[in-house]
């Protein structure tokens, strides 16, 4: 086991036993340490987090913003080993107090426990403080996915409750989530800070990996594309408040991919590098992607072993009909050149995912003459409550669409049958299940 991103590695001999005890304490040790002194209860009152990045079957990110700078020790617990590993972390006004512990060469398919001390006390050690890895990736398994847009910083934090009823493996965070329409770095910290501290989003990340891309109210503005001024100040509010296993290329961009058992996410970043250079396909036309990323998303495509893989986007892949640009009816060039890709390299498997526009859809693209079956879209939105039935439009392949308040979808991929199968479920804060789809791969 071992840790990356850190100011410094403890082995397990190296860490006093008072500190493995704190390891696996129960949440009681919270209330402990806001009794030993002010500066700890400091901490507690003010804190964000923590919450889960990136998790996979060997590597596990934890991000925390405490209320005050100064260095902090993360502790790891293999739950029936009791094998420990920590690492210590330097919170810094440069990022906003923001850090990431990352914990590498983990063991598949196990549970873990952490807790975060700061001044030798305890300031994080909740019974939902839980990290479970994923199985092998050549391991038949169930994976559940959780995923939604549009979301509220102020109220509807029930429905962070319901994903969570779910049994979810990770949540997606799909764009604007949350809203911000703001270029200042100050605002857009501060935004970030409010949504990731809705309590019950916050009991979610606990013990459930987050990963997101962004759309265009968490990029600057509505309809927002790559040319609009201080998209870098944009981009490092959203690096510092996430814990992803890359952002990009590592400059530019925030698209990341992550692998949960059978099912292999690609989280695809539509503002960044929009309309900011020449395609990648035609150069005649502007682009959505950017070449770096086009290429990363063809090579993980075709290095990918997973049964099903999401192409996940805030933006929707057919045409909203709304005026906007920011949809993939305005890049067909590049969506109509990725399915060619995926048809002429026999990619099976895939599955469009996309948000934004304030309804729940379902579209199947008759396209197994192209790439050898037919294409699913699933659209989910929004999780708050504001809707927009006139971009409930009509389209050839629509299978069902609904503008319905409060929404998220469900994603589970099993290999543990015969054959590989998804369900996808659209779901509502009260429970109430509107929509189902299955999806069952031949051979």
């Amino acid at each position: 086991m071992s840790l990356k991103n850190s100011d410094n590695f403890l082995s397990k001999s190296e860490i006093t036993r008072r500190e493995a005890l704190i390891a696996g304490a129960a949440a009681t040790s919270i209330l402990a340490a806001a009794i030993q002194g002010t500066d700890a209860a400091d901490v507690i009152d003010k804190a964000v987090g923590p919450i889960l990045g990136h998790v996979d079957h060997e590597t596990a990110i934890v991000w925390y913003r405490p209320a005050s700078p100064g260095e902090y020790l993360a502790t790891l617990t293999h739950t029936k080993t009791g094998n420990v590993v920590s690492a210590k972390a330097h919170a810094s006004p440069d990022h906003d107090l923001c850090i990431r512990w990352r914990f590498d060469n983990l063991k598949a398919d196990s549970e873990y426990t952490y807790a975060i001390s700061y001044q030798g006390r305890t300031i994080a050690d909740s019974n939902t403080q839980q990290i479970k890895t994923s199985p092998p990736i050549n391991k038949p398994a169930r994976t559940v996915l959780g995923m939604g847009s549009c979301a509220s910083s102020s109220k509807f934090f029930d429905v962070w409750t319901q994903i969570a009823a779910n049994n979810i493996d990770g949540l997606m965070l799909l764009g604007d989530t949350p809203y911000i329409d703001n270029r200042e770095l100050s605002v857009n910290r501060m935004r970030h800070r409010e949504f990731l501290s809705i309590p019950t989003l916050n009991e979610l990340g606990a013990s459930t990996p987050v990963w997101g891309t962004w759309d265009d109210h968490d990029f600057g503005g509505n309809d927002t594309d790559g040319k609009i001024s201080n998209k870098e100040i944009i981009r490092q509010a959203f690096c510092e408040y996430r814990a992803q296993k890359e952002f990009g290329d590592g400059k530019h961009g925030v698209y990341t991919k992550f692998r949960r058992g059978p099912v292999e996410v690609f989280m695809i970043d539509p503002r960044y590098f929009s309309q900011s250079e020449p395609s990648p396909v035609d150069p005649e036309k502007p682009t959505c992607l950017g070449k770096t990323q086009w290429n990363w998303l063809r090579d993980g495509l075709k290095q990918s072993t997973a049964p099903f893989k999401l192409l996940a986007t805030g933006m929707i892949w057919d045409d909203k009909k709304n005026g906007e640009k920011d949809d993939w009816e305005t890049y067909a060039h590049e969506r109509e050149a990725l399915f060619d890709f995926i048809g002429q390299n026999k990619i099976g498997g895939v599955v469009l995912i996309g948000g934004d526009i304030h309804v729940s859809r379902h579209l199947k693209y008759p396209t197994k003459d192209r790439i050898g079956y037919d294409l699913h879209q699933f659209i989910i939105s929004p999780l708050h409550d504001s809707v927009i039935p006139s971009l409930n439009v009509p389209h050839p392949h629509l299978q069902w669409g609904e503008p319905l308040k409060n929404m998220f979808l469900t994603v589970a991929v099993d290999t543990t049958g015969d054959r590989p199968i998804l369900d996808a479920n659209w779901i509502d804060r009260t429970g109430k299940l509107h929509r189902e789809v299955r999806i069952e791969l031949n051979g």
